[in-house]
């Protein structure tokens, strides 16, 4: 008799990663990560250009979870973008929408202490969106100052539980390693990684 195979399906989990939920939440700044200079090529340029990144990372106490319920983590929002105050930036519209005002000019030709973000609360849309692999991550859509009558996230718990992710800190290495071949007159030819599968939208 023939055997009968199972019935059995393979299927892509995307490293058991669960996305934020989407929606409205109450978040904390948790790092702020100099990412270094990114080696990029746009199109209709003949060479590549060198752009500072930084990456926002915020949290709002929401936790991984594992097959059996059990909280295995921190789920993590980042927000990786051009490290410029310039008005066109995204980083700019974005820091002056979480304040709830522009920056006055003297503060703009002084410069955006960003450090001073790390702990501070913000209210953020969050919604989903599909990677090239068809694979969901948590983008912020827009953020806000913190309404006073909405809670936020435990500061203390959430900042001692945090550890910054592996995947920033591979980044980091990949964009120097990038920049030195770049700036040596080599072609960058470092492929893309599985983590920066989601290509964050900022």
């Amino acid at each position: 008799m023939t055997q009968v195979p199972d019935e059995v399906t393979a299927k892509d989990s995307g490293g058991n990663f669960t996305p934020h939920p989407e929606g409205q939440f109450s978040v904390l700044c948790v790092d702020v990560v100099d990412l270094g200079i990114s080696v990029e090529q746009f199109p209709g340029q003949p060479e590549p250009k060198e752009i500072p990144k930084v990456a926002l990372v915020f949290a709002s106490g929401a936790h991984q979870k594992d097959d059996h319920g059990n909280e295995n983590g921190l789920i993590l929002l980042t927000a990786e973008m051009t490290n410029s105050a310039n008005e066109k930036v995204n980083l700019r519209k974005f820091l002056e929408d979480w304040r709830g005002k522009s920056y006055e000019a003297e503060a703009i030709k002084a410069g955006l202490p960003l450090t001073k973000l790390h702990g501070k609360f913000g209210l953020a849309s969050i919604e989903h969106k599909l990677t090239r692999k068809n694979r969901t991550f948590a983008q912020i859509k827009g953020i806000a100052p913190l309404p006073v009558q909405i809670p936020p996230p435990d500061a203390k718990a959430v900042l001692e539980e945090y550890k910054r992710p592996q995947f920033l800190i591979d980044r980091k290495a990949r964009y120097a390693e990038t920049l030195k071949k770049h700036r040596g007159d080599e072609v960058p030819a470092t492929p893309p990684s599985e983590d920066d599968d989601d290509d964050l939208p900022f």
